[in-house]
């Protein structure tokens, strides 16, 4: 039975459906995800799987369910440094790992209630861009570049 993944990368634009045979492997779905990258990088590439810190957590699968989310990259991790009052946290994750994940990591580790965690959000430092909860940090890092600095901001408040 064909199943539909979620594929995100730093070679891809956007968020790409990839169908694939839910008991093919991971051998196949790295095949289906690399057919979707139109020029085929010089470098080896990794596949995660969202969230997880296990890189070999594809290969664990006994089968690929629908809706996966996976993340294509060419490299195994990413530095993050997360700046907020005066102070920062760094940590090393995978390509794979949310935005949202990367924050709630960023606010404990700070020691940021949850009441006030929640009015914040990560804009990428120096720039305007707040990327989403569910955006893979490895779409904002494009190899051989493998720190990502990130500011911890007031999230846009609406009045009325």
């Amino acid at each position: 039975m064909k199943v539909k993944v979620f594929l995100q990368s730093e070679l891809l634009s956007d968020i790409e459906v990839v169908e694939v045979e839910s008991d093919g492997g991971h051998t196949a779905l790295r095949a289906a995800c690399l057919a979707k990258i139109s020029q085929q990088p010089d470098e080896k590439v990794f596949l995660f799987v969202e969230d997880e810190d296990d890189e070999h957590a594809l290969e664990k699968l006994a089968q690929i369910d629908e809706g996966l989310r996976i993340h294509l990259h060419r490299l195994k991790s990413i530095d993050v440094i997360v700046y907020y009052a005066g102070r920062d946290v760094r940590r090393s994750f995978r390509p794979s790992t949310t935005v949202g994940r990367v924050k709630k990591w960023a606010t404990h580790e700070m020691g940021v209630a949850a009441s006030d965690a929640a009015e914040l959000m990560l804009q990428i430092k120096g720039a305007d861009n707040r990327p989403d909860a569910d955006i893979h940090i490895g779409t904002l890092v494009k190899a051989p570049e493998h720190t990502l600095e990130f500011d911890l901001v007031p999230s846009p408040r609406v009045n009325g």
